[in-house]
Protein backbone atom coordinates (compact mmCIF):
# COMPACT_ATOMS: atom_id res chain seq x y z
CA UNK A 1 0.00 0.00 0.00
CA UNK A 2 1.29 3.66 -0.39
CA UNK A 3 1.79 5.97 2.30
CA UNK A 4 -0.80 8.13 3.33
CA UNK A 5 -0.47 12.36 4.38
CA UNK A 6 -2.04 12.44 7.45
CA UNK A 7 -1.84 15.51 10.13
CA UNK A 8 -1.11 13.85 13.99
CA UNK A 9 -0.32 15.16 17.31
CA UNK A 10 2.82 15.67 18.54
CA UNK A 11 1.77 13.56 21.53
CA UNK A 12 1.75 10.61 19.67
CA UNK A 13 4.61 10.89 17.86
CA UNK A 14 7.60 8.77 18.84
CA UNK A 15 11.15 8.51 18.39
CA UNK A 16 13.13 5.77 16.61
CA UNK A 17 15.39 3.66 18.53
CA UNK A 18 16.98 2.33 15.49
CA UNK A 19 17.95 5.41 13.88
CA UNK A 20 20.86 4.72 12.23
CA UNK A 21 22.72 8.39 13.60
CA UNK A 22 22.37 7.57 17.18
CA UNK A 23 25.33 6.94 18.80
CA UNK A 24 25.64 3.63 20.49
CA UNK A 25 25.77 5.47 24.17
CA UNK A 26 22.38 6.89 23.55
CA UNK A 27 19.74 4.99 24.58
CA UNK A 28 17.19 4.84 21.83
CA UNK A 29 14.33 4.30 23.50
CA UNK A 30 14.93 7.28 26.01
CA UNK A 31 13.06 10.27 24.87
CA UNK A 32 14.82 12.76 27.35
CA UNK A 33 18.09 10.76 26.20
CA UNK A 34 17.47 11.00 22.88
CA UNK A 35 17.03 14.83 23.01
CA UNK A 36 20.01 15.62 25.27
CA UNK A 37 22.20 13.77 21.96
CA UNK A 38 20.32 16.44 19.72
CA UNK A 39 20.47 19.01 21.53
CA UNK A 40 24.33 18.74 22.56
CA UNK A 41 25.62 17.64 18.95
CA UNK A 42 22.96 18.21 16.48
CA UNK A 43 22.04 22.37 16.30
CA UNK A 44 18.71 21.60 17.63
CA UNK A 45 18.05 24.97 19.00
CA UNK A 46 19.03 26.45 15.66
CA UNK A 47 16.31 24.08 14.24
CA UNK A 48 13.67 24.90 16.89
CA UNK A 49 14.27 28.75 16.49
CA UNK A 50 13.61 28.28 12.83
CA UNK A 51 10.33 26.28 13.63
CA UNK A 52 9.65 28.74 16.63
CA UNK A 53 9.81 31.72 14.11
CA UNK A 54 8.33 30.66 10.74
CA UNK A 55 6.47 26.76 12.09
CA UNK A 56 6.43 23.64 10.65
CA UNK A 57 7.45 23.52 7.40
CA UNK A 58 4.54 21.03 5.56
CA UNK A 59 6.91 20.78 2.39
CA UNK A 60 8.45 18.38 4.50
CA UNK A 61 6.74 15.74 6.04
CA UNK A 62 7.90 13.18 8.74
CA UNK A 63 8.06 9.89 7.67
CA UNK A 64 6.17 7.22 10.37
CA UNK A 65 5.11 3.68 10.49
CA UNK A 66 2.20 2.42 12.98
CA UNK A 67 4.25 2.03 16.88
CA UNK A 68 4.63 -1.76 16.75
CA UNK A 69 3.96 -1.24 20.73
CA UNK A 70 1.47 0.63 21.86
CA UNK A 71 -0.61 3.25 20.38
CA UNK A 72 0.86 6.47 18.24
CA UNK A 73 3.63 6.28 15.29
CA UNK A 74 7.49 5.78 15.06
CA UNK A 75 9.36 8.10 13.25
CA UNK A 76 11.73 6.60 11.22
CA UNK A 77 13.06 9.87 9.21
CA UNK A 78 12.80 13.01 10.93
CA UNK A 79 14.14 12.30 14.56
CA UNK A 80 15.47 15.93 14.87
CA UNK A 81 12.69 17.79 13.52
CA UNK A 82 10.80 16.01 16.29
CA UNK A 83 12.84 16.39 19.43
CA UNK A 84 12.53 20.20 18.29
CA UNK A 85 8.88 19.52 18.39
CA UNK A 86 8.65 18.12 21.43
CA UNK A 87 10.12 20.65 23.34
CA UNK A 88 8.66 23.27 21.73
CA UNK A 89 5.00 21.57 22.71
CA UNK A 90 5.86 21.29 26.38
CA UNK A 91 6.21 17.29 26.20
CA UNK A 92 10.03 17.08 26.99
CA UNK A 93 11.69 18.88 29.43
CA UNK A 94 15.19 19.66 28.71
CA UNK A 95 17.76 17.99 30.74
CA UNK A 96 21.07 19.77 28.79
CA UNK A 97 20.89 23.54 27.55
CA UNK A 98 17.91 24.52 29.48
CA UNK A 99 18.31 28.58 28.96
CA UNK A 100 19.00 28.61 25.61
CA UNK A 101 15.77 26.01 25.07
CA UNK A 102 13.60 28.58 27.42
CA UNK A 103 14.87 31.83 25.42
CA UNK A 104 13.38 29.59 22.35
CA UNK A 105 10.13 28.90 24.57
CA UNK A 106 9.79 32.34 25.67
CA UNK A 107 10.27 33.89 22.35
CA UNK A 108 8.38 31.50 20.23
CA UNK A 109 5.64 32.89 17.70
CA UNK A 110 4.71 28.67 16.77
CA UNK A 111 4.23 26.39 18.94
CA UNK A 112 3.38 23.18 16.95
CA UNK A 113 1.18 20.71 18.31
CA UNK A 114 0.25 18.43 15.09
CA UNK A 115 2.35 17.93 12.15
CA UNK A 116 2.11 16.51 8.71
CA UNK A 117 3.46 13.09 8.86
CA UNK A 118 3.94 10.29 5.75
CA UNK A 119 2.55 7.09 7.04
CA UNK A 120 4.02 3.95 5.38
CA UNK A 121 2.24 0.60 6.81
CA UNK A 122 5.63 -1.09 7.43
CA UNK A 123 9.42 -0.07 8.60
CA UNK A 124 10.63 -1.65 5.21
CA UNK A 125 8.48 0.49 2.46
CA UNK A 126 10.52 3.63 4.66
CA UNK A 127 13.87 1.75 4.54
CA UNK A 128 13.79 1.63 0.99
CA UNK A 129 13.06 5.27 0.47
CA UNK A 130 15.78 6.31 3.46
CA UNK A 131 18.73 4.36 1.42
CA UNK A 132 18.09 6.75 -1.90
CA UNK A 133 17.79 9.85 0.44
CA UNK A 134 21.04 9.51 2.60
CA UNK A 135 23.12 6.90 0.83
CA UNK A 136 23.19 8.62 -2.32
CA UNK A 137 21.07 11.36 -2.30
CA UNK A 138 20.79 14.85 -1.05
CA UNK A 139 21.30 14.56 2.47
CA UNK A 140 23.77 11.92 2.97
CA UNK A 141 24.97 10.41 6.53
CA UNK A 142 28.08 9.92 7.74
CA UNK A 143 29.84 6.55 7.63
CA UNK A 144 29.18 4.72 10.33
CA UNK A 145 25.52 5.95 9.91
CA UNK A 146 25.13 4.19 6.91
CA UNK A 147 26.59 1.28 7.72
CA UNK A 148 23.72 1.09 10.72
CA UNK A 149 21.42 1.24 8.00
CA UNK A 150 22.87 -1.06 5.36
CA UNK A 151 23.21 -3.46 8.52
CA UNK A 152 18.98 -2.88 8.70
CA UNK A 153 18.50 -3.64 5.00
CA UNK A 154 20.65 -6.52 4.89
CA UNK A 155 18.69 -8.10 8.49
CA UNK A 156 15.39 -7.58 6.18
CA UNK A 157 16.49 -9.91 3.43
CA UNK A 158 17.61 -12.80 5.46
CA UNK A 159 19.19 -16.09 3.73
CA UNK A 160 22.66 -16.65 3.53
CA UNK A 161 23.28 -15.79 -0.24
CA UNK A 162 25.36 -12.89 0.30
CA UNK A 163 25.81 -12.12 -2.86
CA UNK A 164 22.36 -12.05 -4.22
CA UNK A 165 21.39 -9.76 -0.96
CA UNK A 166 24.41 -7.16 -1.83
CA UNK A 167 23.25 -7.11 -5.36
CA UNK A 168 19.80 -6.24 -4.42
CA UNK A 169 20.77 -3.72 -1.71
CA UNK A 170 23.28 -1.91 -4.40
CA UNK A 171 20.54 -1.90 -6.61
CA UNK A 172 18.16 -0.29 -3.78
CA UNK A 173 20.14 2.66 -2.62
CA UNK A 174 22.06 3.48 -5.98
CA UNK A 175 25.53 1.71 -5.41
CA UNK A 176 27.82 -0.92 -6.02
CA UNK A 177 27.76 -4.35 -4.10
CA UNK A 178 31.21 -4.83 -3.61
CA UNK A 179 30.80 -1.63 -1.80
CA UNK A 180 28.19 -2.77 0.30
CA UNK A 181 30.06 -5.92 1.06
CA UNK A 182 32.66 -3.74 2.03
CA UNK A 183 30.83 -1.89 4.02
CA UNK A 184 29.04 -4.79 6.13
CA UNK A 185 32.00 -6.29 6.63
CA UNK A 186 33.44 -3.16 8.31
CA UNK A 187 30.23 -3.16 10.18
CA UNK A 188 30.66 -6.89 11.42
CA UNK A 189 34.40 -6.16 12.12
CA UNK A 190 33.75 -3.52 14.67
CA UNK A 191 30.86 -5.66 16.23
CA UNK A 192 33.21 -8.29 16.68
CA UNK A 193 35.85 -5.77 18.32
CA UNK A 194 33.57 -4.73 20.76
CA UNK A 195 31.81 -8.53 21.43
CA UNK A 196 35.82 -9.41 21.47
CA UNK A 197 36.85 -6.89 23.98
CA UNK A 198 39.25 -5.56 21.37
CA UNK A 199 37.76 -1.96 21.92
CA UNK A 200 37.62 -2.16 26.27
CA UNK A 201 41.17 -3.02 26.12
CA UNK A 202 42.46 -0.24 23.76
CA UNK A 203 39.56 1.97 25.98
CA UNK A 204 38.26 3.29 22.78
CA UNK A 205 34.08 2.76 21.71
CA UNK A 206 32.32 2.48 18.80
CA UNK A 207 31.78 5.76 17.87
CA UNK A 208 34.95 7.10 18.38
CA UNK A 209 36.35 4.76 15.51
CA UNK A 210 36.53 6.77 12.14
CA UNK A 211 34.07 4.03 10.32
CA UNK A 212 35.33 5.20 6.89
CA UNK A 213 38.71 4.62 8.00
CA UNK A 214 38.05 0.98 8.79
CA UNK A 215 36.60 0.20 5.48
CA UNK A 216 39.41 1.68 3.46
CA UNK A 217 41.73 -0.20 5.25
CA UNK A 218 40.40 -3.52 4.75
CA UNK A 219 40.00 -2.83 1.04
CA UNK A 220 43.48 -3.55 0.59
CA UNK A 221 43.73 -7.31 0.11
CA UNK A 222 46.82 -7.72 2.33
CA UNK A 223 45.61 -6.11 5.52
CA UNK A 224 41.96 -7.73 4.73
CA UNK A 225 44.10 -11.04 4.72
CA UNK A 226 46.27 -9.78 7.64
CA UNK A 227 43.44 -10.29 10.10
CA UNK A 228 41.53 -13.40 8.86
CA UNK A 229 39.14 -11.98 5.87
CA UNK A 230 39.38 -13.64 2.35
CA UNK A 231 38.59 -10.63 0.49
CA UNK A 232 37.64 -7.23 1.71
CA UNK A 233 33.72 -8.46 1.55
CA UNK A 234 34.10 -11.33 3.67
CA UNK A 235 31.28 -10.65 5.62
CA UNK A 236 30.61 -13.92 7.54
CA UNK A 237 34.54 -13.14 9.37
CA UNK A 238 35.11 -17.18 9.27
CA UNK A 239 38.86 -17.01 10.01
CA UNK A 240 38.87 -13.66 11.50
CA UNK A 241 41.93 -13.71 13.70
CA UNK A 242 41.70 -11.78 17.47
CA UNK A 243 45.13 -11.05 17.86
CA UNK A 244 45.29 -9.33 14.54
CA UNK A 245 42.24 -7.64 14.71
CA UNK A 246 43.71 -6.12 18.11
CA UNK A 247 46.90 -5.07 16.21
CA UNK A 248 44.84 -3.14 13.20
CA UNK A 249 42.96 -1.78 15.74
CA UNK A 250 45.83 -0.80 18.09
CA UNK A 251 47.68 1.01 15.20
CA UNK A 252 45.13 2.46 13.39
CA UNK A 253 42.73 3.69 15.92
CA UNK A 254 44.28 4.34 19.47
CA UNK A 255 46.25 7.24 20.51
CA UNK A 256 49.18 6.50 22.50
CA UNK A 257 49.95 10.23 22.70
CA UNK A 258 46.61 11.40 22.49
CA UNK A 259 46.70 13.02 19.82
CA UNK A 260 47.65 10.80 16.46
CA UNK A 261 47.88 6.90 16.18
CA UNK A 262 50.75 4.77 14.45
CA UNK A 263 49.29 4.30 10.70
CA UNK A 264 48.22 7.85 11.17
CA UNK A 265 45.99 9.20 8.07
CA UNK A 266 44.38 6.82 5.16
CA UNK A 267 47.32 7.43 2.97
CA UNK A 268 49.80 5.49 5.27
CA UNK A 269 47.61 1.85 4.78
CA UNK A 270 49.61 1.48 1.59
CA UNK A 271 52.83 1.36 3.60
CA UNK A 272 50.88 -1.15 6.04
CA UNK A 273 49.47 -3.03 3.67
CA UNK A 274 53.22 -3.60 2.21
CA UNK A 275 54.55 -4.32 6.14
CA UNK A 276 51.93 -6.80 6.99
CA UNK A 277 53.44 -9.33 3.94
CA UNK A 278 57.08 -8.78 5.21
CA UNK A 279 57.79 -10.43 8.70
CA UNK A 280 61.14 -9.24 9.51
CA UNK A 281 59.11 -5.48 9.38
CA UNK A 282 55.46 -6.65 10.79
CA UNK A 283 57.85 -8.09 13.60
CA UNK A 284 59.65 -4.51 13.97
CA UNK A 285 56.14 -2.61 13.91
CA UNK A 286 55.84 -4.85 16.96
CA UNK A 287 58.72 -4.18 18.52
CA UNK A 288 58.10 -0.26 18.31
CA UNK A 289 59.28 0.67 15.14
CA UNK A 290 57.75 3.69 13.59
CA UNK A 291 56.05 3.01 10.28
CA UNK A 292 58.45 4.61 8.14
CA UNK A 293 61.04 2.68 10.17
CA UNK A 294 59.15 -0.37 9.46
CA UNK A 295 58.46 0.11 5.82
CA UNK A 296 61.81 0.44 4.99
CA UNK A 297 62.35 -3.07 6.13
CA UNK A 298 59.68 -4.37 3.67
CA UNK A 299 62.00 -4.69 1.03
CA UNK A 300 64.33 -6.83 2.95
CA UNK A 301 67.33 -6.05 4.93
CA UNK A 302 69.87 -5.48 1.94
CA UNK A 303 67.14 -2.85 0.26
CA UNK A 304 66.64 -1.28 3.80
CA UNK A 305 70.38 -1.10 4.03
CA UNK A 306 70.15 0.79 0.31
CA UNK A 307 67.35 3.03 1.23
CA UNK A 308 69.24 4.53 4.85
CA UNK A 309 72.68 5.41 3.43
CA UNK A 310 70.83 6.88 0.61
CA UNK A 311 68.39 8.80 3.31
CA UNK A 312 71.80 9.51 5.03
CA UNK A 313 74.19 11.36 1.98
CA UNK A 314 70.89 12.98 1.36
CA UNK A 315 70.70 14.59 4.38
CA UNK A 316 74.66 15.08 5.11
CA UNK A 317 74.67 16.73 1.75
CA UNK A 318 71.64 19.40 2.61
CA UNK A 319 73.42 20.05 5.87
CA UNK A 320 76.39 20.42 3.77
CA UNK A 321 75.31 23.03 1.57
CA UNK A 322 73.26 25.03 4.78
CA UNK A 323 76.85 25.62 6.73
CA UNK A 324 77.50 28.48 4.76
CA UNK A 325 73.38 30.44 6.13
CA UNK A 326 74.48 28.98 9.54
CA UNK A 327 75.62 31.04 12.19
CA UNK A 328 75.72 29.99 16.31
CA UNK A 329 77.27 26.46 15.69
CA UNK A 330 78.62 25.12 18.68
CA UNK A 331 80.85 22.19 20.01
CA UNK A 332 78.06 20.12 20.68
CA UNK A 333 77.30 20.48 16.72
CA UNK A 334 80.96 19.37 16.30
CA UNK A 335 80.62 16.28 18.73
CA UNK A 336 77.62 15.13 16.57
CA UNK A 337 79.69 16.14 13.51
CA UNK A 338 82.30 13.68 14.91
CA UNK A 339 79.84 10.96 15.93
CA UNK A 340 78.88 10.52 12.33
CA UNK A 341 81.81 10.27 10.47
CA UNK A 342 82.79 7.39 13.45
CA UNK A 343 79.95 5.62 12.17
CA UNK A 344 79.85 6.19 8.88
CA UNK A 345 83.82 4.64 9.14
CA UNK A 346 81.78 2.02 11.06
CA UNK A 347 79.37 1.03 8.69
CA UNK A 348 81.91 1.19 6.14
CA UNK A 349 83.69 -1.80 7.64
CA UNK A 350 81.14 -3.79 8.30
CA UNK A 351 79.78 -3.77 4.31
CA UNK A 352 83.59 -4.05 3.72
CA UNK A 353 83.51 -6.93 5.80
CA UNK A 354 80.30 -8.49 4.29
CA UNK A 355 81.49 -7.86 0.93
CA UNK A 356 85.17 -10.25 2.25
CA UNK A 357 82.79 -13.04 3.58
CA UNK A 358 80.72 -13.18 0.81
CA UNK A 359 83.81 -13.62 -1.25
CA UNK A 360 85.38 -16.10 0.25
Amino acid sequence: MPPTLEQISVTDLHFDPANPRLPERVNGADPAEVTDFFLLECNLIELMMSIAEQGYFHGEPLLAVPASEGAGYTVVEGNRRLASLMLLSGQIEPRSMEKAVSRVLAEAKEKPLSVPCLVFPNREDVLNYLGYRHITGIKEWDALAKARYLFQLRDRIGGTDHSAAHRTLAKEIGSKSNAVAKTLTGFNILNYAKDAGILRELGLSVDEIPFSLLTTAIGWQNIAEFIGLTDPGDVELTGIDRDQVYELFLWAFYKSDGYRTKIGDSRNFSKFSRIVTYPQALSALRNGASLEEADVLAEGPVEAIRILIQKAISSIEHAQRSIALAGGLTEDDLADSTKLRKLAASLEGSIRSNLVIDED
